[in-house]
């Protein structure tokens, strides 16, 4: 019989290579916090962004914000004056047809032109964030008009909006967070030109257009739980909507760009 003698190797630590090691340490701890505070920051701001606030804007969130509080008081008003169907329309238009506006004709670039690159591409984020936040308040007042047209019962409804939801923003969360907020918010498009290299990574690795597909699900999400036939309605309208933009603005810019 034999056996092995496992090599052992032995360092020496003088009080120098201790203290070498304790700072290192230390910078690799304090590392590891900001890289988990830089991390937890993109994802708050991820989320706001996504609801219509870029917490990173700067100074002109000074304006920005008291337009966002000024749109939830229409909101109010359309709630309680029972214009309903006029507002969700209105938020409609806002965004689809005022969102195809801006980035599929030549206004983007009278914009450029007027008030440079920087601050062009600043006020147009400020405009788009109100369009994100103004649809996502025409979903829940369509969903109001019209309410109990259809009942289902507790178990079913929580069966389909649980998993519609989680499934819907956490797609759409996921896939913005691949791509940026700067994309989310269109810089590429707005400016005509790369702001990156095409990307296939997270949920564009199994779905072409996972923002636009899947991550409408949630949309519909009200209209189930308030029985709306006509909440149901404007949520299949608006999703129709985005892929009509996505064909007329978005895609030729993406394959003359990314694809040739």
């Amino acid at each position: 019989m034999s056996a092995e003698t496992p090599n052992i190797h032995l360092y020496i630590l003088t009080p120098r290579t201790v203290a070498t090691h304790h700072k290192e340490t230390e910078s690799q701890v304090s590392n590891d916090n900001l890289l988990t505070k830089e991390n937890a920051w993109k994802l708050v701001n991820v989320f706001f962004s996504m609801m219509g606030i870029r917490l990173d804007a700067g100074r002109i969130l000074i304006v920005w914000l008291p337009l966002i509080a000024l749109s939830l008081c229409l909101g109010n008003l359309a709630v309680e004056h029972e214009f309903l169907v006029e507002f969700a329309i209105a938020c409609w238009a806002f965004y689809y047809v005022g969102m195809t506006l801006l980035l599929g004709t030549g206004i983007k670039r009278w914009m450029i032109q007027k008030f440079g690159e920087e601050r062009a591409w600043l006020y147009f984020q400020m405009i788009l964030g109100l369009m994100f936040f103004n649809v996502g308040t025409g979903f829940y007042v369509a969903a109001l008009h019209l309410q109990g047209a259809f009942s289902l019962s507790p178990t079913l409804m929580w069966a389909l909006v649980i998993p519609m939801f989680i499934i819907g923003f956490g797609i759409k969360y996921w896939a913005t967070l691949v791509i940026g907020i700067d994309v989310y918010y269109y810089k590429d498009l707005f400016h005509e030109k790369s702001h990156g290299e095409w990307t296939e990574a997270g949920p564009y690795k199994w779905l072409g257009n996972p923002m636009y597909g899947i991550g409408y699900l949630h949309s519909y999400c009200l209209g189930i739980m308030l029985g709306s036939e006509w909440g149901l309605v404007y949520a299949a309208i608006c999703h129709l909507s985005i892929f009509v933009f996505y064909r007329i603005a978005e895609k030729p810019f993406i394959v003359k760009t990314y694809l040739q």
